[in-house]
């Protein structure tokens, strides 16, 4: 049995455009946030991930939505639940306190011409920001 991963993922928007996450190693974007760990409510993971990852403060103002993604890498298969909240910043300039990723903030074309994992959570949440409806999105099923 595949083991299931709980994941945050935080839309942060600022001036029409959104925070994200691009991997050094691997050249994929991302939404930031990251793994839920034993005794954490999910805000609490996403606002330590935010912490951890620029040394940003902020809020968690709403569940918008949840994706879940199967897929196989390196021989393996996965399967992961994000939970999305929207979120705002006490501030807007980052700095990565990780190596492997950097910072930047991507206008919705942007986001739609890169390569974002998952790809479903891309177009959920773009979606998301035009009419403000419950994101749901699945993958690899």
């Amino acid at each position: 049995m595949v083991p299931i991963e709980y994941i945050v993922r935080a839309v942060i928007e600022s001036e029409g455009k959104f925070l994200m996450c691009h991997s050094k190693k691997d050249g994929h974007w991302f939404f930031p946030g990251g793994h839920i760990e034993t005794g954490e409510s999910a805000p609490e993971a996403l606002m330590r991930e935010i912490q951890e990852e620029v040394g940003a403060t902020g809020e968690v103002r709403r569940f918008i939505g949840a994706s879940e993604n199967k897929y196989e890498s390196k021989g393996k298969v996965s399967q992961e639940i994000n939970l999305v909240f929207e979120v705002t910043l006490d501030e807007q300039e980052m700095v990565s306190k990780e190596d492997h990723i950097e910072f930047a903030w991507l206008t919705p074309d942007e986001i739609r011409s890169a390569v974002i994992l998952p790809p479903s959570l891309r177009d959920a949440i773009l979606a998301y920001t035009t009419n403000k409806a419950p994101l749901w999105a699945s993958e690899g099923f």
